[in-house]
C-alpha cells in the first residue's frame, strides 16, 4: 500500500508539469481567438452598410469589452491578429451578405463566452 501511494505521488508530480503547459497553449490559442473576434468585430461596427450587423456589433463590444481587456491580451498580439481577422473581413463586406456576418458575429459571441 505504501509503494502505491508513492508510485501515485511520484506520478503526480511528473505529470503537473505537463497539465499547466496544455492549459497555457489552450489560454493562448483562445487569447488569439479573442483578438480576432475583436478585429472582425470593430470592422463590422465601422464599416458595415447593414445596421442590424452594426447594432450587433456595438452590443457585443458593450457586452464583452471588460472580459477582452481583462483576459490582458499583449497589444502586439491584440494588433497583429485583429489587423490579419479585419483585412479578411473587411475585403468580403461588399461581397458577401448580411447574413455571413451575422454568422460571424454568433462565432464571436459563442468565442468570448468561453473564456
Amino acid at each position: 500500500m505504501v509503494k502505491f501511494r508513492e508510485v501515485i505521488i511520484f506520478l503526480l508530480i511528473i505529470l503537473l508539469p505537463f497539465y499547466n503547459i496544455a492549459y497555457s497553449i489552450e489560454s493562448a490559442a483562445h487569447k488569439v481567438e479573442v483578438a480576432k473576434c475583436f478585429g472582425v468585430i470593430m470592422t463590422i461596427k465601422n464599416n458595415s452598410k447593414n445596421k442590424d450587423n452594426i447594432e450587433k456589433a456595438n452590443n457585443i463590444v458593450e457586452l464583452y469589452l471588460d472580459k477582452i481587456i481583462n483576459l490582458n491580451i499583449g497589444s502586439i498580439m491584440m494588433k497583429e491578429m485583429s489587423e490579419k481577422a479585419a483585412e479578411e473581413v473587411f475585403t468580403d463586406l461588399k461581397s458577401y451578405p448580411s447574413t455571413y456576418f451575422d454568422t460571424l458575429l454568433n462565432k464571436c459571441i459563442n468565442t468570448l463566452r468561453i473564456g
